[in-house]
């Protein structure tokens, strides 16, 4: 029989995280599961191993939530990635589906969801897809490859907590003329929020749904944790300790930028 492209992708990321040294047992994985879900979304690269540095941090920063990663699973990646929509909605449809089922088995633990440049846009789609019943906790979107006036409407009806958006307006290059000349996830020909932010006031149907969203920039003291400001300084550890992993601690949250 056919393997799906479901089983192939678990195959996949199974296998890089045999080679990180990071899969876990599955005694583990049914404990990790009872204390919440992590879905993790790479950039257009895709696979698991992307992320090695950024899982590692959210362990030592203290999450105890399973966490998944999102595996494109196309050939030739990065443009292929960023420029099938159709395809990663219907990839995110898919993610949707599996959280509901995780929920039903599940009903009070939380639900985070953390994109990466073009993962941003997908975590983004996962939410939307979602019944307005399944609440996510916090959707934590890391310089994402996302127009800047997308409309958040549909995913901010899905969140408890908060949609937060990461961005450096030092990534001139993937995020101003990369996504300007290829398009972004949503497949507009502009600037990503991930470089200058969301436009202000957000493109909401309720203004009420801005309470659940929040935005910070990079800062030149995020140098010390590793981010130079450019765009691979998302996966770096000390940042992905410092700015990601305390949205995703119950108890734990960071302070909102008086300038945002």
């Amino acid at each position: 029989m056919k393997p799906n492209i479901q089983t192939l992708a678990f195959i996949t990321g199974l296998f890089g995280a045999i080679l990180c040294g990071c899969a876990p047992s599955l005694s583990e994985l049914q404990l990790q599961e009872k204390q919440g879900l992590v879905w993790m979304f790479p950039g257009v690269e895709g696979g698991p191993i992307a992320l090695t540095r950024a899982r590692r941090a959210l362990r030592d920063a203290g999450v105890q939530s399973r966490i998944r990663t999102h595996d494109y699973g196309r050939p030739f990646g990065l443009l292929a990635n960023l420029m099938a929509y159709e395809g990663n909605r219907l990839a995110a449809a898919n993610i949707a589906t599996q959280i509901v089922e995780y929920r039903v088995k599940h009903a009070s633990v939380p639900i985070d969801l953390v994109g990466y440049s073009g993962g941003g846009g997908m975590a983004i789609m996962v939410a939307e897809a979602l019944p307005e019943d399944v609440r996510l906790n916090n959707v934590i979107l890391c310089q994402p490859a996302i127009s800047p006036t997308y409309d958040l409407s549909d995913a901010l009806r899905r969140i408890e907590g908060k949609l937060v958006n990461l961005h450096a307006p030092n990534d001139w290059f993937m995020l101003g003329w990369g996504t300007s000349m290829f398009g972004t996830m949503d497949r507009q020909y502009v600037e990503a929020a991930g470089k200058d932010g969301f436009a202000l006031p957000l493109n909401l149907d309720d203004p009420n749904l801005a309470e659940h969203f929040e935005q910070h920039r990079w800062t030149p003291d995020m140098i010390l944790k590793g981010h130079c400001g450019m765009h691979t300084g998302i996966l770096t550890y000390g940042w992905n300790r410092e700015a990601v992993a305390p949205w995703l601690v119950p108890g734990v949250g960071v302070a909102a930028d008086p300038a945002e």
